[in-house]
């Protein structure tokens, strides 16, 4: 248990380390109606976050279909296939060299931030709802995570319980500053903008590190599977 639950708090943890999510956190608690937008974009993140979760297990796309000694069989060469790629992903963003100049997502990231300045609440839950839900990255560690706790073998409490951590840890960029901006006010932003900055000059290092591990652990417990 102590594997696969150290398993979804990595992926949680990758799923979280987004700088974006931060800067679009802190211009929307840094305008001038930043309680009503803050809680906006908050809830939406979160609603986001918690919906993706709860599709990808209604789908099924976190099942592992079979049964007995067939189902374990299957579920290792997933996860060893799975943490083969995770690993195969590690090395391309450790070895991926650094544009010298501003890329095109940097671009569009900048023209993101300053949408959002002009949206109001409504508008705000609705961007925080699709950045709960994510691109290819969020929504596939949301699949990923959602795939380990489904094929844990775990009470349905405890499936519970670990999804709905996934769902906190995986969104804690964006509720924790929303939660202090209502106790802190305007500080907030400006006390952060420096955990912003170390995020975005680490962000190879808090996406290597991870997966690195997450890949190992989830090899490990495959060939241990099989065996």
């Amino acid at each position: 248990m102590n594997s696969t639950a150290l398993q979804v708090l990595l992926y949680a943890f990758v799923a979280a380390a987004s700088p974006l999510a931060l800067a679009s956190t802190l211009v929307v608690i840094g305008g001038p109606h930043r309680r009503v937008c803050g809680l906006a974009f908050g809830i939406g993140v979160v609603v986001g976050q918690a919906v993706s979760c709860g599709v990808v297990f209604a789908l099924g796309v976190a099942t592992v279909p079979g049964e007995g000694s067939e189902r374990e069989t299957l579920r290792a060469l997933l996860e060893l296939g799975c943490g083969v790629a995770l690993l195969v992903v590690a090395a391309r963003v450790r070895y991926r060299p650094r544009a010298p100049h501003p890329s095109r997502a940097g671009e569009r990231s900048k023209a993101v931030l300053a949408r959002l300045r002009e949206l109001s609440a409504p508008k705000l839950l609705a961007a925080g709802l699709a950045l709960g839900v994510g691109g290819p990255k969020r929504l596939g560690l949301t699949v990923l995570a959602a795939a380990t706790i489904s094929a844990s073998g775990w009470s349905g409490e405890v499936e519970l319980t670990f999804a709905a951590g996934y769902v906190v840890v995986a969104t804690v960029l964006v509720w924790v500053p929303v939660v202090l901006s209502l106790v802190l006010g305007r500080r907030t932003a400006r006390y952060l903008q420096a955990a912003e900055a170390w995020i975005a000059a680490h962000r190879q290092a808090l996406t290597f590190y991870p997966l690195t591990l997450l890949g190992i652990l989830a090899v490990a417990d495959g060939v241990v599977a099989l065996l």
